[in-house]
C-alpha cells in the first residue's frame, strides 16, 4: 500500500509540476507577444463635441499599442444637414492601414444645430451603431462595436459667442 501511494503521490506531483511549467511558458509567450506589439490596441468611435456647435466624427485609438487593418461597418450613412456623405470618405469606406498609440482621426460632421434635426428626420433616434474590426502588430484580431448619437446632445449649450465676430456660419466653406 505505501508503495502504491508513493506512486500516486509522485505521479500526482509530476503532472502539477507539468500543468505549471506549461502555464508558465504560455504566459511568457503571451507576455513576449505584447511587449512585441506594445500591448492591446482599443479603437474606440465617438462624436467629438469639444469644438462647440461643430460636431466631429471621431477615429481613435485610445491605447498603448499599434492598431492595422482597421475597417469600419456602419448601421446607417453618416450624412450632414446638407447630404454630404461622410461615410464615403474613403477612410471610412476603404480602412485605415494603420493608427498609432494615441492617435485619432478625426473629421468636421456638421453644426449641432442642424445635425440634431436633421438626424431627427432621418429617423436616427437610436445613433448609428458602428463596427470596428483591427489587428494589433502580432495579427490578434479585435472587434468593438460603438454607437454614435448625437442626439443625445440636444439642448446642449456652447458659447455662441465666438461666432459672432462676422462668422455666421462656422463651418468653412459652407453657405
Amino acid at each position: 500500500v505505501t508503495a502504491v501511494t508513493t506512486v500516486f503521490y509522485a505521479a500526482v506531483f509530476a503532472i502539477g509540476y507539468y500543468l505549471i511549467i506549461k502555464g508558465n511558458r504560455e504566459t511568457l509567450s503571451e507576455m513576449r507577444l505584447e511587449r512585441l506589439s506594445g500591448g492591446r490596441p482599443q479603437v474606440m468611435v465617438e462624436t467629438g463635441l469639444l469644438n462647440l456647435p461643430i460636431v466631429e466624427f471621431v477615429v481613435r485609438n485610445l491605447s498603448g499599442g499599434a492598431a492595422k487593418d482597421i475597417t469600419l461597418e456602419l448601421s446607417s450613412p453618416i450624412e450632414d444637414s446638407s447630404g454630404f456623405v461622410i461615410s464615403e470618405l474613403r477612410y471610412i469606406r476603404e480602412g485605415i492601414l494603420f493608427l498609432g498609440p494615441g492617435e485619432r482621426i478625426h473629421c468636421v460632421w456638421d453644426n449641432i444645430d442642424r445635425l440634431i434635426p436633421y438626424l431627427q428626420e432621418k429617423g436616427l433616434h437610436e445613433g448609428i451603431a458602428v463596427k470596428v474590426r483591427y489587428k494589433d502588430l502580432s495579427e490578434e484580431s479585435y472587434t468593438t462595436e460603438w454607437r454614435i448619437n448625437p442626439l443625445l446632445y440636444e439642448g446642449l449649450r456652447y458659447d455662441a459667442s465666438r461666432f459672432s465676430q462676422g462668422l455666421s456660419d462656422p463651418l468653412p466653406g459652407t453657405a
